[in-house]
């Protein structure tokens, strides 16, 4: 006759930081806590998702049982501290879950499909948190990149009439605005102060041309001599204009 002793139960003891359980690796074992704490999580590329922390008292592991050992763990376990645990093997309760009512077992797997289907969800909603994170960064790191340009442009007060132009030369752009340089003569024709508010028309190298509002963040002497340097913050830009700016920056 085959041996068919179920495996002891077993005490084991990790120090804090140590794994006790790694995702995608395979195995039969369930863990019941004694002393210490536990945190179960999963991980998505560089990212870890924790699951719950688990107490004395606490069980962890038991998918194995449920599966009977032949798919890989979901999640990893790891001490969080100085742990004792006490370790069976699935075999040991697979007499009692057979003999259990039907209904029972009924309930039990109902409650395991919905385990395994929240675990997809976290495993899902991080990945789009993820994703959508380093989209993030990517916008934040485009909407503050400046993007040195030499190109003629022309500026009013807003709301003057349109006869009205003086010119400047854009130096850089971001999606927030531009830095350009204006002759200081033409300080004799408009102040140039932090606040105002100026229409400004740019020429794009596409040959399109595109009117935004805008208003003046900063002044200082440019070190082209005879120079100011004006910094300018986009103000009510339309999508085709960011559009527009933004394909420019692209090249």
């Amino acid at each position: 006759m085959p041996d068919t002793k179920v495996p002891p139960i077993v005490r084991l003891s990790y120090s804090k930081g140590e794994q006790i359980i790694k995702e995608g690796d395979y195995g039969s074992s369930i863990y019941k806590i004694l002393s210490g704490r536990v945190r179960i999580f999963t991980c998505f590329g560089k990212d870890t998702t924790t699951l719950a922390i688990l107490d004395r008292g606490d069980i962890f592991g038991e998918m194995a049982f449920f599966n009977l050992g032949l798919e890989p763990r979901s999640a990893s376990a790891v001490a969080m501290e100085d742990v004792a645990l006490e370790v069976w093997h699935a075999a040991r309760l697979s007499d009692e879950y057979n003999n259990m009512q039907p209904i029972l077992r009924y309930i039990i797997q109902q409650s395991l499909k919905r385990l395994v289907r929240m675990n997809k969800i976290v495993d899902e909603l991080s990945s789009k948190k993820e994703a959508a994170t380093e989209i993030d960064s990517r916008v934040m790191q485009r909407q503050y990149f400046r993007k040195k340009w030499d190109q003629e442009c022309t500026y009013k007060p807003l709301g003057l009439s349109k006869s009205f132009r003086l010119s400047g030369m854009i130096r850089d752009v971001s999606l927030n605005g531009v830095g350009i340089e204006v002759p200081y003569e033409n300080t004799k024709e408009l102040r140039h102060e932090p606040g105002e508010e100026l229409a400004l028309n740019i020429q794009f190298t596409s040959g399109k041309s595109i009117s935004l509002d805008s208003r003046i963040r900063s002044v200082r002497r440019s070190i082209t001599l005879g120079y100011l340097f004006l910094g300018l913050e986009f103000k009510n830009v339309s999508k085709d204009a960011i559009r527009e700016i933004s394909m420019f920056m692209m090249f």
